[in-house]
């Protein structure tokens, strides 16, 4: 019986020899021919990298997905070769994949806390995991919003109009530039001082003429060659516009040339007035300091008027006989010192009138009249200015007619009536041209007398209002204010909201 000593060496013997043939020793046989462990290590782990290159690159090029991707209403989902558009929803239990029409409706779906874009790769899309459901949105939405702070940046808008075919036709246009589009309103075409627009009302008989400040001011005898040759319109043809245009602008006193009490060109009295200069009607300039100032002389005193008036009523087919050959006479700033006032309430231009535009040609000249928006007081009152060209300030882009917005750009804004700025329906308007209601398809709130509604009803119209804005992203974006007539020149796009954004589309 073999001794514990020999199984000993036996289970030695077998050690050493089962170890040489992994080594690969020296024929001899011997331990001490054996490799050293360093040089068996290596090409274990040559063997050992290749493998896991191969598993790296298994998994480089097998689907992924970014963690949580299919988490209800988190992501706007991308797919990775066709940039389709999916949200995940829950009904009931149940996640479903769904397509969405547009990025307006997929942000109108999502929690506004936790919503991004990703990109998924379109196989793990495919996979029926979570299964697909009904694409839904709202057909026409936009697909590309402008950021908030874009949404809140100042905007100029301008309204434009200009003959069409024929010439008895109108051709509308509406423009939201962003700031840096602002200099296409501005230029030689910007009207300054005494610069006029020649138009007519969509009667084809009411005639105006709209001054720098956006001012319009309607002629009140159109037959009137001596008022129509003192406002520079004498050989013309008024442009005609329409009433929605004409509603953007400010309104003015009808204009008429003044009557002067007493006898033209007889003994005036008027104090210290050279003698040649007093007489009743006589119209005279003095400089004020090292601005020149306008008077005509009254009955027993002197009186201020315009140079526009001054204009007016070197005119008159009255005063003829005063013999002043259309000229202001030009005296010291001592004898007109106790002038009074002159119909100091009239509404009227400032400067001479230089009318600009000419409505007899359709296809040449500066035919292109526009009211330009440049801001909006606390009660609603509106800085104008006005603009005249031979094409409209902005290419429209191609398929539109009507509207061109600042590419990227847009503004959220609320349209009001009246002085009340903070009350009426909100609005975001988008580089599609198009505005989209947040509050409801009206296009003013005050067009809302309660008739078929409740106070309950209309609070959820507004809550409904509040929670597009958030989701879209402006919840910290005050709308800017824009008077309804400006608002309705933009055509309207669908209305945004998530009820609209949750609708099936298709069979």
């Amino acid at each position: 019986m073999a001794s514990r000593r020999d199984e000993l060496n036996a289970y030695t013997f077998a050690k050493r020899r089962t170890l040489a043939s992994f080594l690969r020793p020296s024929p001899s046989g011997s331990e001490e021919g054996a490799p050293k462990p360093l040089s068996a290590l290596v090409p274990g782990l040559v063997v050992g990298v290749v493998v896991l290159a191969v598993f790296g690159a298994i998994g480089m090029f097998s689907p992924t997905a970014p963690k949580g991707w299919d988490t209800p209403e988190e992501h706007v989902i991308v797919a990775s070769e066709s940039t389709t558009r999916y949200v995940v929803l829950k009904t009931g239990k149940r996640k479903q994949l769904h397509p969405v029409l547009n990025m307006a409706s997929a942000k109108l779906l999502l929690d506004p806390s936790k919503a991004s874009v990703i990109t998924v790769d379109e196989k793990i899309l495919d996979s029926g995991e979570p299964p697909h459901g009904a694409t839904i949105g709202i057909p026409y939405a936009p697909d590309r919003l402008p950021s908030p702070g874009e949404a809140e940046s100042a905007k100029r808008w301008a309204v434009c109009e200009r003959p069409g075919e024929g010439g008895r036709a109108i051709q509308k246009a509406a423009f939201v530039l962003a700031k840096k589009e602002w200099s296409k309103t501005e230029g030689s075409d910007k009207l300054t001082r005494g610069d006029l627009m020649y138009v007519v009302g969509p009667d084809g008989k009411t005639q105006y003429v709209v001054d720098a400040r956006g001012t319009a001011y309607k002629i009140a005898d159109p037959a009137d060659k001596e008022l129509l040759k003192a406002l520079d319109t004498r050989g013309r043809a008024p442009q005609r516009v329409s009433k929605e245009w004409l509603a953007t602008l400010h309104k003015g006193d009808p204009i008429a040339i003044p009557r002067i009490d007493g006898t033209p060109g007889a003994k005036a009295g008027a104090g210290i007035l050279p003698a040649q200069y007093d007489k009743v009607g006589e119209v005279i300039k003095a400089y004020d300091g090292q601005v020149l100032r306008y008077y005509v002389v009254l009955q027993g005193k002197v009186a201020r008027i315009s140079e526009f008036t001054a204009t007016l009523l070197l005119n008159s087919g009255q005063l003829v006989g005063v013999g002043q050959a259309g000229e202001a006479q030009q005296v010291s700033p001592g004898a007109v010192a106790d002038s009074t006032t002159f119909d100091e309430d009239k509404n009227w231009p400032t400067y001479r009138p230089r009318t600009v535009n000419d409505g007899s040609s359709a296809t040449s000249g500066r035919n292109t009249v526009c009211n330009v928006l440049r801001s909006v007081g606390a009660k609603g009152r509106t800085t104008l200015s006005t603009w005249v060209g031979k094409d409209f300030p902005a290419q429209l882009p191609t398929g539109s007619s009507s509207a061109y917005v600042t590419a990227g750009s847009g503004q959220l804004y609320r349209q009001f009536q009246g002085t009340e700025t903070t009350a009426g329906g909100v609005f975001l308007v988008t580089d599609t041209g198009l505005r989209y209601a947040l509050q409801s398809n009206s296009d003013s709130a005050t067009d809302d007398k309660g008739i078929g509604t409740s106070a309950k009803k209309r609070k959820e119209e507004l809550a409904e209002a509040k929670i597009a804005q958030t989701r879209l992203g402006y919840e910290k974006v005050t709308p800017v204010p824009v008077p309804m007539e400006w608002s309705t020149f933009l055509p309207t796009g669908p209305r945004l909201s998530e009820a609209a954004a949750r609708q099936p589309q298709g069979s």
